[in-house]
C-alpha cells in the first residue's frame, strides 16, 4: 500500500474520533475533558470545607437527652484543638443538664459562607437555627437563631472544626 493510501484512512479516523470527542464535549461539557480545572478544584474544595462546617453546626445544635452520648461523640468527631478540649471538659455538665431540662434540640443549617480560606485552614460563618423544647419552655417548641464561626483546620485529608464562636 502507498503512502498516499495509507494517509487518508488514518486522517478518517483521527477525523471521526475528533467528531465523536466534541459531540461528546457538547454534551457534557467540561465533564468530558480529562482532569479539573484549578477553579473546578477549588469549587470542589471549597464544598467540603462548607459540608464539614455544616455536619458540626448541626452536631452541636442537636440536643436529645435520651441519647446524649452518640449526639456528643458526634460533635467530637468533628471537633480538634481547643474546640475538642473545651467541649470534652463540659460533656458531664452538658449531659446532666439536658437530662435535668428534658431538652430537644433540632438544629438547620441556613447558611454557611466561607472566609479566608487557605491549603490548611478556613473559616466559616454559619447562619443556623434550632427548635428547643424543655422545661424551661414548658413543653412548647421554642424557635431560637444562631449565627457562628467556626475556625477550621485541614488535618489528614478532613476538615475539623478548632475553635466553634457564636457572634452577633
Amino acid at each position: 500500500m502507498s503512502r498516499k493510501n495509507l494517509t487518508n484512512p488514518v486522517l478518517a479516523v483521527i477525523l471521526a474520533v475528533l467528531c465523536a470527542w466534541l459531540l461528546l464535549f457538547a454534551i457534557k461539557g467540561s465533564a468530558a475533558a480529562p482532569g479539573s480545572t484549578p477553579a473546578e478544584a477549588q469549587a470542589n474544595e471549597f464544598a467540603t470545607i462548607q459540608s464539614a462546617a455544616r455536619a458540626e453546626a448541626l452536631a452541636f445544635l442537636e440536643i436529645d437527652h435520651t441519647k446524649m452520648d452518640e449526639l456528643t461523640d458526634r460533635v467530637l468527631a468533628g471537633a480538634m484543638g481547643a474546640f475538642k478540649e473545651q467541649y470534652g471538659s463540659s460533656l458531664e455538665a452538658l449531659k446532666t443538664s439536658a437530662s435535668a431540662q428534658k431538652s430537644f434540640s433540632e438544629g438547620r443549617v441556613d447558611k454557611v459562607g466561607l472566609s479566608e480560606v487557605d491549603d490548611d485552614s478556613a473559616t466559616a460563618f454559619v447562619a443556623a437555627g434550632s427548635e428547643v423544647k424543655n422545661e424551661g419552655t414548658q413543653g412548647k417548641v421554642e424557635d431560637r437563631f444562631w449565627r457562628m464561626k467556626l475556625s477550621m483546620v485541614k488535618e489528614k485529608g478532613q476538615w475539623l472544626v478548632s475553635q466553634l464562636e457564636f457572634v452577633g
